[in-house]
């Protein structure tokens, strides 16, 4: 089993992954609309699946209905992170997850980021470590709710609950947005606009801003979004399909980052969820240095618990030896503590 080979190079996570550092002992709560499929052990480890709740109080609509794509929203997010097949493997496929479902698919209004906001209040309140929200609000059924730029400050309910759990030693995850090749708002989503929280942008195959992704500045005086992940020609798991496919969005892009998150704080468990939050932003590629589209960049798992590693000096970080490339008869191989693997992560036996 592999990683997705854009996330495994492009993150920096296949070494962790190789040294057994695939996210276990940590909670992500993912709050998203349906997730067909997420109850069928032929898709997900149930065992991994500790909790799901809906808080539109409507269990069919929690699973989703196959004729409507975004019903399974939530499932193709969880995919980047749980599924595991010899296709692709996601970014933290041994932790734990809870699945709570907040978006309601008839409607668009503001009663949906106060639900968003209860969501994550819920998360927090179950000991989520890490919380991923691939939703965003800007543009409501009645157009005169659209949320106007000055309101981009951190203050609409959701945007103050996501703030609230990073203060309870939560990493909160949140998609930018796609609004960013649209003419009436090409601005970051709420809760996207929440202080002490990573809000993901999206970059394509070629580490180049997405076409769709939103941007800052927001109306508050903080840096928006923070970081990028890969979000253009993602491999996510269809359940209504039952194929590997690919598919675009800030909402991808956001639970890659909340997985390689809880490989890292596996790894570096002494850390605080705000000291995380500082190390990814400071190991993207861009760092000091912010763009508007994607933000510090695209951070590097490896480069967090390499710096890290030679911050402490003490048993507590283990060491991971660095990757040799050889040439065995002809072909390439990748050594790592004396196994032998491909240069797609395959171990050789």
């Amino acid at each position: 089993m592999t990683l997705l080979f854009i996330l495994s190079w492009i993150l920096g996570l296949q070494p962790l992954h190789e040294a057994g550092y695939r996210g276990e002992g940590k909670t992500i709560a993912v709050i998203d609309c349906g997730f067909y499929g997420a109850d069928s052990a032929a898709f997900f480890p149930q065992d991994q699946i500790i909790g799901i709740y809906d808080l539109i109080e409507d269990e069919y609509r929690t699973y989703g209905i196959t004729d409507m794509s975004f019903d399974q929203h939530g499932s193709l997010c969880l995919s980047t992170m749980l599924y595991r097949s010899d296709e692709f493997t996601g970014t933290a496929p041994d932790a734990k997850y809870i699945l709570i479902r907040t978006e309601e698919l008839d409607y668009e209004d503001r009663r949906e980021v106060a639900r968003l906001a209860e969501g994550i209040r819920l998360a927090d309140q179950l000991g989520a470590d890490i919380i991923s929200i691939s939703l965003g609000y800007s543009r409501f059924d009645d157009a005169d709710k659209m949320f106007k730029f000055e309101e981009l400050d951190g203050s609409s309910p959701a945007s103050l609950a996501a703030t609230e759990a990073a203060r309870h030693n939560r990493l909160v995850c949140v998609a930018a947005g796609n609004e960013g090749n649209r003419t009436d708002y090409t601005h970051i989503t709420v809760p996207g606009d929440a202080d002490s929280v990573l809000t993901v942008a999206s970059v394509n195959e070629d580490s180049l801003p997405s076409s769709f992704t939103s941007y800052g500045p927001i109306a508050a005086p903080r840096p928006k979004p923070e970081i990028a992940a890969p979000g253009t020609k993602v491999n996510i798991f269809d359940p209504a399909m039952r194929i590997v496919r690919t598919g675009n969005g800030t909402s991808f892009a956001t639970p890659e980052v909340a997985g390689m998150a809880a490989c890292i704080w596996q790894a570096l468990p002494h850390l605080t969820a705000m000291e995380l939050r500082e190390k990814i932003i400071q190991s993207a590629h861009l760092y000091p240095d912010h763009d508007n589209r994607i933000g510090y960049g695209i951070p590097n798992a490896w480069s967090v618990y390499e710096a890290a590693r030679t911050e402490t000096l003490t048993e507590q970080v283990s060491y991971i030896r660095q990757r040799e490339k050889v040439l065995i008869n002809g072909n390439l191989y990748i050594i790592i503590d004396g196994v032998h693997y491909l240069p797609t992560g395959q171990k050789v036996r």
